[in-house]
């Protein structure tokens, strides 16, 4: 089967289930599955799948299908210009949640200290470290989420200390800033 064959069959099954953006969740399927990045998909439409390819590609489908958000059979969520690490650990960084590091680089441009409370994937310890410079920590219930913060922040090389903690226990409220947090919708 060709990578243009596996596109469009994966975009017709998930068409059909009405899964949004259908043939970009395809796409970055089929790319994953590969270990390519989606250019490289338009590029070479002929290419055959190994089989190997094409087993992955079936299951990622299957799991995407099934209701499993793409960003967790990936791994990988993009936020703010860098790619982040995510399972289901933690939750996926929303676009949404851009507009707090806006709001919050408008106010941490002189704030030396910064918390992140529930940080997640670091995705906002991380990016307010990196745009500022600031001494950045992160707090998490979750040692699982944790984890997955600090390799994010290895990996895209931020100074930030993490620390398992219920809200700012670890930390203290005195010698900070500036205090952020983005916890999910609760109904």
């Amino acid at each position: 089967m060709t990578v243009q064959t596996a596109l469009l069959q994966g975009t017709r099954l998930l068409e059909d289930a009405a899964i949004a953006v259908p043939r970009l969740t395809a796409e970055v399927l089929l790319s994953h599955a590969i270990g390519c990045e989606r250019v490289y998909l338009f590029a070479h439409p002929e290419q055959e799948l190994s089989e190997l390819e094409w087993l992955h590609y079936g299951r990622y489908l299957h799991e995407r299908l099934q209701g499993k958000p793409t960003q967790y059979i990936t791994g990988r969520q993009e936020f703010y210009g860098r790619e982040f690490r995510v399972t289901p650990d933690v939750l996926i960084p929303r676009s949404e949640t851009e507009h707090v590091v806006e709001v919050a680089l408008s106010l941490a441009r002189d704030a030396g200290r910064v918390l992140d409370i529930g940080t997640g994937s670091g995705a906002l310890a991380v990016t307010l470290q990196l745009e500022t410079g600031a001494a950045v920590w992160g707090t998490d219930i979750s040692p699982a989420a944790l984890a997955v913060a600090r390799e994010n922040a290895q990996r895209l090389g931020a100074r930030v200390e993490f620390a398992s903690s219920d809200l700012m226990e670890a930390v203290g409220a005195g010698a900070l800033d500036l205090i952020v947090a983005n916890p999910p919708y609760v109904p």
